[in-house]
């Protein structure tokens, strides 16, 4: 092109960049051989890595031009030069072998291979998505760990042993092996005795003045014996005796060794009572401490009822008698001691009637005393006897009477000594009654009448101090 005479323009349009996104596999690059001039350098920015640097880029210089190595391609006319494309690989980084420099290429060498032929593979390359595993034969341990809430512990099989005691506000003497005797003498005024064929015997008594006796926390016997008018003897054939009783004054007792124990002991005392004809019963008020006894009465079988489980206000109830009968109904007996206010029955299976009885002052770790049940077919309900485990009056006897029907008229009522306590049912229907005593020394099997000539069951329990 030496020689040329004249002018010459170019005209160049850059378009905006774009980008390339192959996916699937990784591009073939191809250089040629081809040299490129450009009217100014550019840049190339690569991401990635950092390119090798061949050589110096060429710069557009006058038209004479010397190339080695290939044979240029020229173009006359208007030369569009693009801007730098950028080039995005997915799976895989591809190297780069050229920039903007001229880059002379070498042919390409021969490869010999020793032992089979190669398999070539053309076309695009497909990477597979992520797999989903399947498990054969078994089934996958999912754990998962579950923190509780905080639970409420329930005691079940026996009593918590919570145990107060009231002081009460007096002291008792306790005798042990015996009753007191008080015993107060009405002495009447002398009588002028007759005397015949003798001297007469002149007894001389001195009697002092009566003493106030103060009794604390109980209820005293007092026996009075009232001597009847002197008699005149008549004394015939001897020489009467003569003698002079004169009583001495009261002398004080003196301890020697050690200090007395007083044990100051209150009677167990009835409170009240509740029953209903149902499986379970409101008790009544009641404070800690107090004894909660229950009469749970089955009417038509011989089964006897047995006691709901513990749980919130419901207590672990303890049994007393509960024996299936041989023949009649069926009763239970049981207690607990309250260890709060609200204390409720609970259901109890295979009862028909229910009664609650409230028992103050009783022993603190044995309360129950004697105690036995029976049942028949009679119109007169029998409760039966027992052997008193305390005959000083200090006990409370409790009878529990269950019938499968009454007269016309109901219960009669309580056998004498005996108070009425709760009842449930009516005429011509099932019920229960309680009759009880707050003081006694003996005890005997104990008859109540007002049913018909059917079943019946009953229970006698003692309650100690």
């Amino acid at each position: 092109m030496a020689g040329v005479i004249g002018w010459w323009a170019e005209t160049f349009s850059e378009p905006a960049g774009k980008t390339l996104v192959l996916a699937g596999g990784v591009p073939a690059v191809t250089a040629t051989t081809g040299v490129y001039v450009f009217p100014t350098t550019a840049t190339l920015t690569l991401t990635g890595s950092v390119p090798p640097v061949i050589g110096p880029p060429l710069l557009p210089t006058q038209a004479g031009l010397v190339l080695t190595g290939g044979q240029p391609l020229v173009r006359v006319g208007n030369v569009v030069a693009a801007d730098d494309a950028e080039l995005t690989l997915t799976r895989g980084t591809p190297s780069v072998v050229q920039t903007n420099n001229n880059l002379v290429l070498p042919t390409g060498a021969s490869s010999s291979l020793t032992g089979s032929a190669p398999t070539l593979i053309r076309g695009l390359i497909l990477l597979p998505t992520g797999a989903t595993p399947a498990l054969t034969g078994g089934t996958p341990s999912l754990a998962s760990r579950l923190v509780p809430t905080g639970a409420t512990p329930t005691l079940t099989g026996g009593r918590p042993l919570i145990d107060v005691t009231f002081p009460p506000p007096t002291v008792q003497l306790t005798l042990t092996g015996g009753r007191p005797l008080i015993d107060t003498r009405v002495v009447p005024a002398g009588a002028t005795p007759v005397l015949t064929g003798s001297a007469a015997s002149v007894i001389a008594g001195i009697i002092g003045t009566g003493a106030g006796l103060t009794l604390t926390g109980g209820t005293p016997r007092i026996s009075v014996t009232v001597a009847p008018t002197g008699a005149a003897p008549t004394l015939t054939g001897a020489t009467p005796l003569i003698a002079l009783q004169v009583a001495p004054t009261g002398a004080s007792a003196t301890l020697t060794g050690g200090t007395p124990i007083v044990t100051n002991v209150s009677n167990a005392s009835y409170i009240s009572s509740a029953a209903a004809a149902s499986s379970s019963v409101t008790i009544p008020t009641h404070s800690v401490g107090d004894l909660i006894v229950i009469f749970a009465f089955n009417p038509f079988t011989t089964t006897a009822p047995t006691a709901p489980s513990a749980g919130g206000t419901v207590p672990s109830w303890n049994y007393i008698d509960n024996a299936n009968s041989g023949s009649g109904s069926g009763c239970t007996t049981a207690y607990f001691k309250a260890t709060a206010t609200n204390t409720t029955t609970g259901t109890w299976a295979n009862a028909s009637h229910t009664m609650a009885v409230i028992i103050r002052n009783q022993n603190a770790s044995s309360p129950i005393g004697g105690h036995a049940q029976q049942a028949g077919s009679s119109a007169t309900t029998t409760a039966p006897s027992v052997t008193m485990n305390h005959t000083d009056g200090s006990s409370v006897l409790l009878h529990f009477h269950g019938h499968s029907s009454l007269s016309s008229t109901g219960w009669d009522a309580a056998p004498a000594g005996y108070t009425r306590g709760a009842t449930s049912g009516a005429a011509f229907s099932s019920a229960t009654a309680l009759n009880y005593k707050n003081i006694t020394t003996s005890d005997g099997s104990v008859a109540q009448t007002g049913g018909q000539n059917t079943s019946y069951a009953a229970a006698t329990v003692e309650i100690i101090n």
